[in-house]
């Protein structure tokens, strides 16, 4: 029997190892964990047969999307795990996954929940392995899929069952988000519902107040507000408070702002605590910054929501400094 070696001559085999060059090892650009290949995906946009990890109000699931409904901020979404002790009747068992290891599926919990609840794209299963775990059906997929129709175990704890309720509860919370999205306007395109007296009041910041364009544009914006004796010049002018403009967020911005793409501004926004950070980007990228991105259409509509989004992350950075 070898002796136990001491402190001393362990330390002695590593000796040396000062001298040894680090060798990095770096991720391949369609490695998991790549910021390159997460980037692509998330710019790719949610797709039917992608494997998302979702992550929303303290709770997190592994999903599959089943579909991107009619309105592109809502996905149908069926749960996995990686626990294999939490193998049901209802489930499905796939070795062959995005994970490089057996996940289960379940297809009957199928469930619609907001896109802003997905977190980090994770590659996306094979359209014959896609269409058997939608359809709950495994006669088209193949004999090489692997995939089998999962058995309930006898397991101490109902650790299967438990997982599976927690994955469906979790998933009705999500659900519950969709009636909290902003309202869409239809056909309605950029409109803007403007008081009556804002233009008279915008004439009496001139020729009250003589304030040039650009103070009369940082009023009508909020930016700049107005002194105590101003608003009393405004009062006997007429103007006791000021009328404001009421504005409509086109319904594509609202969209776009939903993607996963600006998870990380949205999180970020939110911890302002001034009102949904979605809608906070959208309005921002359609009312600021929109006059300032080339491009038409979709093109321009994704470039001033990336402007916000990099305003949104310098602004919390700056808060974190300080």
């Amino acid at each position: 029997m070898n002796a136990t070696p001491s402190f001393t001559e362990m330390l002695g085999m590593y000796s040396g190892l000062e001298d040894v060059t680090p060798r990095i090892i770096s991720l391949s650009d369609d490695d998991l964990d790549s910021p390159k290949r997460i980037n692509q995906q998330l710019a790719e946009g949610v797709q039917r047969g992608q494997l998302w990890l979702a992550d929303y109000h303290d709770n997190s699931l592994y999903v599959l999307i089943a579909q991107v409904n009619d309105d592109p901020r809502m996905a149908t979404v069926i749960p996995l795990s990686t626990d294999m002790r939490a193998e049901t009747s209802d489930s499905l068992v796939i070795s062959d996954t995005p994970l490089e290891k057996p996940m289960l599926a379940w297809p009957k919990l199928a469930t619609v929940i907001p896109v802003r609840c997905l977190y980090k794209p994770l590659k996306e299963f094979s359209a014959s392995v896609t269409r058997a775990i939608v359809d709950n059906n495994l006669r088209g997929a193949g004999s090489r899929s692997g995939i089998r129709r999962g058995t309930t175990h006898i397991i101490p704890d109902n650790v299967q069952w438990e997982t599976r309720e927690d994955a469906l509860a979790v998933l009705v919370q999500w659900h519950a988000d969709c009636f909290n999205l902003p309202k869409l306007h239809g056909d309605a395109q950029v409109e803007y519902g403007t008081d009556k007296n804002l233009a008279a009041y915008t004439q009496a910041l001139q020729t009250e107040l003589r304030l040039s364009p650009a103070q009369r544009i940082a009023i009508s914006r909020g930016t700049l507000q107005l002194t105590e004796e101003q608003r009393q010049q405004m009062a006997a002018a007429g103007f006791p408070s000021q009328p404001q403009a009421q504005t409509v967020i086109g319904d594509d911005y609202l969209i776009m702002a939903e993607q996963p793409q600006w998870r990380e501004a949205a999180d970020a926004l939110e911890q302002t605590h001034q009102g949904d950070p979605r809608v906070q980007l959208a309005h921002k990228a359609q009312f600021e910054l929109a006059a300032r991105v080339s491009g038409h259409g979709q093109q321009a509509i994704e470039g001033a929501l990336q402007k916000a989004a990099e305003i949104a992350l310098d602004e919390a950075a700056d808060a974190h400094e300080k």
